[in-house]
């Protein structure tokens, strides 16, 4: 006899080739290097600069940066074989600026028409950790009903993606995450995006359409 696991959660961790991530340097370096494209007022709960619903955020090469990352989309679909022919429909996207200290706090991004997301970790310093996490809710009702108390249970309240620069994660829009603070004076940048796959009878489930955003 033994403890078993069900219910599991998954996300996807993939790495960009160098090849590709070079090109989302190059693509994306004008956009980044321009402060004028940020603001940390968008009624967030943290500390961080981010280009999400601002004005200039569709000047970003976004349909260039999804063609770049289209092999580890490929592989992320193939990994869960869909049931059906399927379409992706980019919502939309957006870069986040970290500088020391900076963080973003506990959230989702469970919003009409948006049930899968994904992050590129486009900057982080070698050896650096990504500080992105998800948050485990069934811990906390294994805290609230006392179990962690008295049982070394298999289970934590974060789980965190081993990462590094160039990966990218895919994820369901519900998971809970959040981001711990940069406690180096080099800057972390990512760049997110929300997507909804739908039922298409027109697209292929190995090639999936990635329409402009």
């Amino acid at each position: 006899m033994s403890v078993e696991m069900f219910a599991p959660a998954w996300y996807y961790v993939g790495k960009v080739h160098e090849e590709y991530q070079q090109q989302i340097e190059e693509l994306f370096k004008p956009f980044i290097d321009n402060p004028d494209n940020f603001s940390d007022n968008v009624g967030w709960n943290c500390k961080v600069l981010t280009s999400f619903q601002h004005a200039n955020n569709n000047q970003a090469p976004w349909t260039q940066w999804l063609e770049c990352l289209r092999p580890q989309v490929d592989e992320f679909m193939d990994e869960l074989q869909p049931l059906t022919d399927i379409e992706i429909i980019p919502q939309e996207a957006w870069v986040n600026k970290y500088h020391r200290g900076d963080h973003q706090e506990y959230h989702d991004h469970a919003v009409p028409q948006c049930n899968l997301s994904m992050v590129y970790f486009h900057t982080l310093t070698p050896g650096e950790k990504s500080n992105f996490k998800f948050y485990n809710n069934s811990h906390s009702l294994y805290k609230s009903c006392g179990l962690v108390d008295v049982f070394n249970l298999p289970t934590g309240f974060a789980i965190e993606p081993k990462i590094e620069q160039g990966s990218v994660v895919i994820f369901p829009s519900f998971y809970p995450h959040y981001v711990t603070p940069n406690n180096t004076d080099h800057e972390r940048i990512t760049l997110s995006g929300n997507f909804w796959v739908v039922p298409d009878d027109k697209a292929s489930a190995k090639a999936c359409k990635i329409p402009n955003p």
